[in-house]
């Protein structure tokens, strides 16, 4: 089955003082003998800034198509959609904001086992290094525990709202409903997928009721804007600087892995890439690709709340051979050894 590109141009002002070029083509794959579309992919290129359009692609590749895009991220594509063990019955994007500093899209996915399930997955990315912003980048520990707070409360509201209106009348049911929903207190589940748009911060939650529920869910997914203006005293240094709450001259984010596509080597000169995500504020979840291969091997690992210096991360424990990686920041740098096996090599990630 072949696949189908389209192109569209999208101008991105970098933080640079001239534009930057990045134009997107559509990877597309159709269902066989079908004109409807099952997958429809971003490839983003550039001629001003290759490695910004390389770490975002890299990013949408090892989150939702589970492999890097190799040579040809077409085939890839195509690869991916005729997988006898591929879970994503349909993938797709919308470009939902952009300026100087910053692109966010969407991406909409459907996932089947037992039965299908469709979300969507906020992202949004940093033009002038393509990496994606993180919750880590913006706020605190501390203020991450507190935003968490507020959106669960904001949810609760919504559903008592709600509840409140249709109290009068027949029982409609809908207090018990929404009982359980919004009540989790532990790790911060509730700021897990947020973007970042014009004015304010959206933070997406999916809705109260299962797949088999579903059809009496009269609410649905939760999203929650929070003002940028609300938080300018909140942010870091760069996240003001994203938003625009100080000056315009650039500022780098605090080193870290999470959220992060990551460009090392293993050994002397195997080059390795690695992407994995702090889930809930506790662990990680992620993979790490020998980018002459581009097949992922899966990494957990705590996630570090202290200072971002140190991280162990393990592949799962069913694995025929566990791999460890540890990594430490030194001089700016996170290296540290990879071992398997009583094996040991020398890893460094720039």
């Amino acid at each position: 089955m072949k696949g189908y590109l389209s192109t569209l141009a999208l101008l991105l002002l970098s933080s640079h003082a001239s534009a930057t070029q990045l134009e997107i083509k559509n990877l597309e794959y159709r269902y066989p003998n079908s004109t409807e579309m099952q997958y429809r992919v971003p490839w983003f290129t550039s001629k001003e800034s290759p490695q910004v359009a390389k770490r975002i692609n890299d990013y949408i590749f090892a989150s939702f198509i589970n492999q890097l895009p190799g040579n040809n991220p077409q085939t890839t594509v195509n690869q991916f959609a005729n997988s006898e063990m591929n879970p994503t019955a349909n993938l797709d994007y919308t470009v939902e904001y952009r300026d100087a500093n910053v692109l966010t899209l969407n991406m909409f996915v459907e996932g089947c086992g037992a039965y299908c399930e469709s979300y969507n997955v906020p992202i949004s990315f940093d033009l002038a290094s393509g990496a994606a912003i993180t919750l880590n980048d913006l706020f605190s520990r501390s203020t991450m525990a507190e935003l968490n707070t507020r959106i669960r409360k904001d949810i609760r509201s919504q559903i008592d709202t709600y509840v409140a209106a249709h109290k009068e009348g027949a029982d409609s049911g809908y207090a018990e409903f929404y009982a359980s929903c919004a009540t989790y207190t532990d790790g911060l589940y509730y700021i897990d997928k947020f973007s970042l748009q014009k004015d304010h911060l959206a933070f997406l939650n999916g809705r109260c009721s299962n797949h088999a529920n579903r059809a009496g869910d009269e609410l649905g997914d939760f999203t929650t804007k929070i003002p940028t203006e609300e938080l300018h005293k909140q942010f870091t240094p760069y996240g003001q600087y994203l938003t625009g709450a100080k000056s315009t001259t650039p500022v780098e984010p605090t080193p870290g892995i999470d959220g992060k596509v990551m460009y090392g080597t293993l050994g002397k000169s195997m080059r390795i890439v690695l992407k994995v995500d702090c889930k809930y504020g506790d662990f990680f979840e992620g993979a790490y690709f020998y980018q002459k291969f581009g097949a992922p091997i899966e990494l957990t690992g705590k996630c570090d709340t202290a200072d971002n210096r140190h991280y162990e991360l393990k592949t799962s424990a069913a694995e025929q051979s566990e791999e460890k990686i540890t990594l430490d920041l030194k001089d700016g740098v996170y290296q540290g050894v990879w071992e398997s096996n009583g094996k040991t090599l020398p890893v460094r990630f720039e």
